[in-house]
């Protein structure tokens, strides 16, 4: 993958904005400079800044070690691809993002731009697992039999990407992601893996028969929608679902390796969601 380090470009920023910049200071300084390799990615961006407490934000910040991110991302791509047998195409941007994203895998005909705001201030395991987990969805997105397997063209945009992908697929992208975060990062919290707090993950524990039950009626319905999963309370429930899932797809079908499943269409694994049970 091709890697674009922009925190440089983030520090120099912050060491220049002592208060936070004006929207004017943003564009000129941050935005444009980015827009060359990014876009519009920034457009209207700088109201995020707004709700930030900004010096304790600064002197996050401008404690991060660009070439340790950029070393650290080698490295997980590294495990990710020999975990796999395969090189991973596309690009990945290594961000300041004001604590407005974390990470995402954009899908764009077969082939990934990974985004990562490493400025958020969490712990430097998450920023691993996060890496872990993007970088898993281009390993599994960019197989072809994944779409193959429910007719839909693996070089499709991404609208067509985000309009068509089936909820057991969604479901089985974010399982397997979280799954192989945990193989490749151990160690950490269990709720980190999937993006949960001590009192979310027991939330959640307490829920999970109503939460599964959620799942459940969005996977039998004939026009299910795995962006309605994303209203399951607490956000990213499904994850927990899904991860757990996977993990048992990964004992009983992949005989404990994810190189045996990564290439697998999930439309086969559908009855298997429906009769799990956490």
């Amino acid at each position: 993958m091709k890697i674009h380090n922009h925190l440089p470009l983030l520090i120099s920023c912050l060491e220049q904005w002592k208060t936070p910049p004006t929207r004017r200071q943003f564009e000129q300084d941050y935005a444009l400079p980015l827009s060359q390799s990014l876009g519009d990615f920034f457009d209207d961006y700088h109201d995020v800044l707004e709700h930030l407490p900004w010096q304790q934000y600064r002197a996050h910040a401008l404690q991060i070690d660009s070439q340790d991110i950029e070393e650290r991302f080698r490295s997980h791509q590294a495990a990710v691809e020999s975990l796999f047998g395969i090189p991973l195409a596309g690009e990945a941007h290594l961000l300041g993002t004001f604590h407005g994203m974390d990470g995402y895998a954009r899908f764009e005909r077969g082939t990934h731009e990974v985004f990562l705001g490493v400025d958020e201030n969490f712990h430097r395991g998450y920023l691993d697992i996060l890496m872990v987990h993007e970088l898993t969805h281009v390993a599994r997105e960019s197989r072809p039999e994944v779409w193959q397997g429910f007719g839909l063209d693996p070089r499709m945009t991404n609208e067509e990407f985000r309009e068509h992908q089936p909820v057991i697929e969604h479901l089985f992208g974010e399982g397997f992601s979280c799954a192989v975060s945990e193989l490749l990062v151990p160690g950490e919290p269990a709720w980190d893996y999937v993006y949960q707090t001590p009192d979310s993950i027991e939330e959640i524990h307490r829920h999970r028969r109503q939460i599964e039950r959620l799942i459940h009626a969005e996977l039998l319905r004939e026009d299910g929608d795995y962006g309605n999963l994303y209203s399951i309370q607490p956000t990213y429930a499904h994850y927990c679902w899904a991860m757990q899932w996977v993990k048992t797809l990964l004992r009983e079908e992949g005989h404990g390796n994810p190189r045996e499943l990564l290439s697998r269409c999930s439309k086969e694994f559908i009855e298997h969601a429906l009769a799990f049970r956490i």
